[in-house]
């Protein structure tokens, strides 16, 4: 048992009460340290129990959930003994956890064997894994006299994954398809649930695909034929130069680029294409092409880890796009295109007849948004802001001629903006 502060002064007055009042043979000091034993007494009869025993456990160890979420995190606090009174709950969090509702630091008061949840919720502003706990426990009488300290390990591991935002009327397909189905409508017989025609039933034909309609017409076998649905392969190429980030550590380009490459890995895989990955940061790291919700988790564990860095050579990506990816990809770099290699990369890229996407943030919009409206700043950057927006016009302009340029205002939804490029593209190529 832990003896506090006032404890000492207590006892300090109760031993000076007594030698002062014989030296000086005054009742005074003997009131002062009689008072003093009196609050002992007090203290001693809310003792914590001799079987004192409280056991902690979380609601799960693990969890997932995505940037800008809450998250409910629940702690059971069991009393297998007898009466606590002041039992201390505090759940250590790492600093960049944000509280927004309740507390993680409680006072709760247990009856014998009853049990009690403690619960509060939290969110995150950057991806990652988080850890939290472990859970300090500390017992204290009402005088604050006595207290019993101890530490649970429970701990929890949270996995905070990049926001998605999902997309209804965009779907974002490859060009060239391969030969294993898919939802790309492929003009032609095939394996597929579009009806696409009816012909004569050959042996081997399945019994399902049977028009009994016509059969029953035509008095012979008619079979359905449906319209091939096949699919493709996207590889998602992220810039983390840190000579290119802008904004603060919570809002910048390299947080709304990983956004947007998780939005457009969910949106391209429930289509049931391929989608590889490539990202440049302080490491090279790659994702091979896969299908399917394992491939996503894939994808999602590689850019929570994506810290913005630089030390790789941009010809490693061509590289490896020529070397380990599959021919006829559509590749979609996402980045705010503020380092000038990079934008020179997706026109040799071009050049060389790949299938080329750009999906860029505007860094300038970013910036707005952090400084927000301040008239004389205004005034003093006005200049630079329109030339960079010229020079990004052009650069934007040189980037058409060899693929698809998404120019996006990360302040809004990417579906919008997104849809209608594509919208734009697909009536450019009519002749």
């Amino acid at each position: 048992m832990k003896k506090s502060k006032p404890f000492l002064y207590l006892a300090v007055l109760a031993v000076v009460g007594l030698i002062l009042g014989n030296l000086f043979r005054s009742w005074i000091f003997l009131v002062g340290s009689i008072s003093s034993l009196a609050f002992f007494v007090i203290a001693t009869r809310s003792l914590p129990p001799e079987d004192l025993e409280v056991e902690i456990s979380r609601e799960s160890e693990e969890k997932e959930v995505y940037l800008g979420d809450e998250l409910k995190i629940k702690i059971n606090v069991e009393n297998k003994g007898g009466k606590v009174r002041f039992l201390e709950i505090y759940d250590l969090l790492p600093s960049i956890v944000e509280i927004e509702e309740g507390s993680n630091h409680q006072i709760l008061e247990l009856e014998k064997y009853e049990t009690k949840e403690m619960e509060y919720k939290i969110s995150f502003p950057v991806t990652g894994k988080v850890e939290l706990g472990p859970i300090e426990l500390k017992y204290k009488d009402p005088l604050s006299l006595f207290s019993k300290e101890w530490r649970s390990e429970k701990k929890m591991m949270i996995q905070v994954l990049p926001a998605v935002e999902e997309m209804q009327s965009v779907d974002l397909n490859p060009s060239f398809t391969k030969y294993w189905l898919g939802n790309i409508k492929s003009k032609s017989i095939g394996v597929g649930s579009e009806f696409f025609s009816l012909r004569e039933y050959h042996p081997g034909d399945q019994f399902r695909d049977i028009n009994w309609k016509a059969t029953a017409r035509n008095l012979s076998p008619i079979t359905n034929e449906y319209e091939g649905e096949k699919s493709g392969d996207v590889i998602l190429v992220v810039d983390g130069y840190h000579e290119g980030v802008v904004g603060t550590p919570h809002n910048n380009t390299l947080k709304t680029s990983i956004n947007a490459a998780a939005t457009l890995a969910s949106n391209i895989l429930s289509n049931r294409n391929r989608v590889g990955l490539i990202v440049l940061g302080d490491y090279l790291n790659w994702v091979f092409p896969q299908t399917g919700k394992n491939q996503f988790h894939r994808i999602m564990g590689n850019l929570t880890k994506l810290e913005s860095g630089g030390s790789w050579n941009l010809e490693e990506v061509k590289w490896l796009l020529k070397d380990f990816f599959p021919r006829r990809s559509l590749v979609i770099f996402i980045s705010p295109l503020t380092v000038p290699e990079f934008s020179e990369t997706i026109v040799n890229l071009g050049m060389d007849k790949y299938d080329v996407m750009v999906l860029s943030p505007d860094p300038l919009k970013i910036e707005k948004e952090i400084v927000g409206k301040d008239k004389e700043l205004e005034a003093h950057e006005e200049i630079s802001e329109r030339l960079y927006e010229t020079d990004r016009k052009n650069l934007i302009k040189r980037l058409w001629r060899y693929g698809v340029v998404v120019d996006w205002d990360p302040t809004e939804p990417l579906e919008p903006t997104l849809e209608e490029v594509l919208k734009y593209q697909k009536t450019a190529r009519k002749p």
